[in-house]
């Protein structure tokens, strides 16, 4: 046996003190991250199931052909789902998708029966863009007609899968779009244009639900102050827009037209939504989205937490 002095022997025995402290440290610091893990795959689970009864939810809620006061009652009030023995429950929180002009409108010029929505669309973004007051905003018209007309990727090689659906931008693409013109423009004050507001993304519905419509774009559409119409006497969601216009004086050449140059939709609410749902699992709270379109849903996406 090899002898050692007191002093050596503390200090390794400290050392190995040390090291088997930060072995545990790892070993507690794997078993918390697969405890994350394992709750982040147990709350999908919970997720998915969610989704499915808020999905035969909303159909019933729905119906075969709601009506305008449905959807008002539905915009405005959550939809609670719980399970029967109370262990979990989630609220639904919907919102209308034809509330606004979708951004592909801007490639519509020169469309025959379409010519309206480029029109309400370019207006719409020229009020946005004076606002900001844009270096260059007609590079950044260009760049979402390129996006629009084309398959192929930007300048700068930037969107790797640009329109996957012809004459379709999703939010991320436009993103995409948005950050190819700041650089080139050097031009920042296009980020704090609320894009989101004014045009909607992705699948392009066509046309305007009137009696749902956002009232910032009321106000730009048809030129009239955005005060009156959130004030006591303006318009509310699910109002009549028809009713509205008229009340106010206001031009409704727009609203007008009919099938198949039809913006504005009157007779049927369009039946497009995107639903967001909260719900609370084990310790955590989640949350995930969809959108509902024409009774299917598409583009799920888990928020997490």
């Amino acid at each position: 046996m090899v002898k050692m002095r007191r002093g050596v022997t503390l200090f390794i025995t400290l050392s190995i003190i040390a090291a088997m402290l930060g072995l545990l440290g790892i070993v507690f610091t794997y078993l918390e991250t697969a405890r994350s893990q394992a709750e982040i795959k147990a709350s999908l689970i919970q997720g998915n199931l969610l989704y499915t009864d808020a999905k035969s939810a909303i159909r019933r809620l729905l119906g075969k052909t709601p009506k305008n006061g449905t959807y008002k009652t539905f915009y405005t009030t959550p939809l609670a789902i719980a399970a029967e023995d109370g262990e979990f429950g989630a609220m639904v929180h919907c919102s209308p998708i034809a509330d606004r002009p979708n951004i592909a409108w801007l490639g519509m010029d020169g469309h025959r029966n379409r010519q309206a929505h480029f029109e309400i669309a370019e207006k719409i973004f020229e009020a946005l863009t004076d606002k900001a007051n844009l270096k260059d905003p007609a590079l950044l018209q260009d760049k979402l007609l390129e996006a629009l007309k084309h398959t192929k990727q930007m300048r700068f090689n930037i969107l790797s899968n640009i329109n996957k659906k012809k004459g379709t931008i999703s939010l991320r693409e436009f993103q995409s779009i948005l950050d190819a013109y700041r650089y080139e423009a050097d031009d920042p004050r296009v980020y704090t244009i609320p894009w989101k507001t004014y045009f909607a993304f992705g699948t392009d519905l066509g046309k305007i639900d009137s009696n749902f419509i956002r009232p910032e774009v009321l106000a730009e559409i048809f030129d009239i102050d955005l005060r009156l119409i959130q004030g006591q006497d303006g318009f509310a969601m699910g109002d009549s827009l028809k009713t509205f216009l008229d009340n106010n004086g206001l031009d409704t050449s727009w609203y007008d037209l009919k099938p198949p140059r039809e913006v504005f939709a009157k007779k049927q609410p369009v039946d497009a939504m995107q639903c967001s749902v909260n719900y609370g699992f084990r310790d955590g709270q989640y949350a995930f989205r969809f959108d509902y379109i024409h009774k299917r849903v598409d583009h799920f996406e888990f928020l997490g937490h």
